[in-house]
């Protein structure tokens, strides 16, 4: 089976946790073909060290996966590293491993690995973790589902059913639901075959409370801090809409310009089929921050008038957004050959003000609050 497997990640809103003595914040970036996760200090913006992800080899654990394993590395390349989170007390890291079809978990000082799971899935895509730190979702993608993991017994407790390809996953501000995106099947042209979706479940019972269709894949989405309105990215679509949540209506559709790579490409070849992949928003609320996966720039757009105010280039096929915990960036990702970065987007200056290299393609990023103890402890910290 040939997978059209899509990339990429989105926001996950912080948990707040206290931190005995010093802490600091730390992005940690998932570079999925390197099969490692890179540590940058978010304030002075330095590379402190990284991660080994696949500590226990370059093939799957499970047999069943390792049969498959070489077809899939065939048709779409290595994927070590998809999704992460890390824990509220900042001690442990957890990575969903791409076409191992697993989700691990690692302490972040020693860089060991502490345990394993197999999902039911061709694919382990993104997960999200609970704010309480408790439980871990991960997105079964071929299997159309959301596993969830309770984090203190390294064990599944249960799942809920998606639409075709389940994908991104988010939490609603208040911490109540945890919403879906599904792609659509991407083995047929355009992902015309399936449920393109939005999902929401009770994060506690895991019941399906409803669900939105879409005539496009759902690519990643993000929410306002009240948690009334979402601005979600479509395969295809050069831009973003504007969701509410309530109603299920879509109220404004953001046309974004093409440019740079994405002028000659006609959209049956957009990588994964997604013209832009990857969207934040400020911590006021002010301004969305979106990556334009084919144009290799990043748009900063006014929440209000919804009038694009900067166009940022970037690297080769940017992958993510992420707004810094202080509010000043944002983070975007560039995972293609020529970049394997991450741009750091000053919100006030409506500029870049620092690109970092990483490891080969990054994806997935994640901001934390670290104890200094654990950086000290892993050799982070000189």
């Amino acid at each position: 089976m040939v997978l059209a497997l899509c990339a990429g990640v989105i926001w996950h809103p912080p948990s707040a946790a206290a931190h005995p003595g010093a802490s600091r914040p730390v992005l940690f970036t998932a570079n999925s073909v390197a099969g490692t996760v890179t540590l940058i200090d978010a304030r002075s913006l330095k590379r402190l060290s990284r991660i080994n992800i696949i500590p226990d080899g370059k093939t799957p654990q499970d047999p069943t996966q390792a049969m498959i394993y070489p077809a899939l590395v065939k048709a779409q390349g290595l994927n070590y590293a998809q999704g992460i989170a890390i824990s509220p007390n900042g001690k442990v890291l957890y990575v969903s491993r791409g076409y191992f079809g697993d989700v691990a978990a690692f302490k972040i000082a020693t860089g060991k690995e502490l345990w394993r799971l197999q999902t039911s899935s061709l694919r382990a895509d993104h997960v999200a973790l609970s704010p309480n730190g408790r439980r871990l979702f991960v997105s079964a993608l071929t299997s159309n589902d959301v596993q969830v993991i309770d984090t203190r017994t390294h064990q599944f407790i249960g799942s809920f059913p998606t639409g075709t390809w389940a994908h991104v996953d988010e939490f609603s501000p208040d911490g109540r639901f945890i919403y879906n995106g599904s792609l659509g099947n991407q083995l047929l042209p355009q992902g015309e075959d399936g449920a393109k979706q939005l999902t929401v479940a009770n994060a506690k019972t895991l019941k399906v409370v409803r669900t939105f269709q879409f005539d496009a894949g759902v690519r990643p989405f993000v929410f306002t801090p009240n948690g009334r309105r979402m601005f979600i990215q479509l395969s295809f679509l050069n831009g973003f809409i504007e969701f509410n949540p309530q109603t299920g209506k879509t109220l404004r559709t953001v046309h974004l310009p093409i440019s740079g790579p994405g002028r000659n490409l006609p959209p049956d070849q957009y990588p994964n089929d997604a013209a832009h992949h990857g969207i934040a928003i400020s911590r006021d609320g002010r301004y969305i921050c979106d990556a334009a996966t084919i144009s290799n720039y990043a748009a900063l757009v006014k929440r209000s008038s919804l009038k694009m105010v900067a166009k940022i280039p970037v690297g080769d096929e940017p992958a993510e957004a992420e707004t810094s915990l202080d509010g000043r960036y944002c983070f975007i990702t560039s995972r293609g050959p020529k970049a394997n970065t991450v741009s750091v987007i000053s919100y006030a200056k409506r500029r870049e003000v620092k690109r970092i290299r990483v490891g080969r393609h990054p994806q997935e990023e994640q901001e934390a609050k670290l104890p200094d103890a654990v950086l000290r402890r892993g050799g982070f910290l000189k």
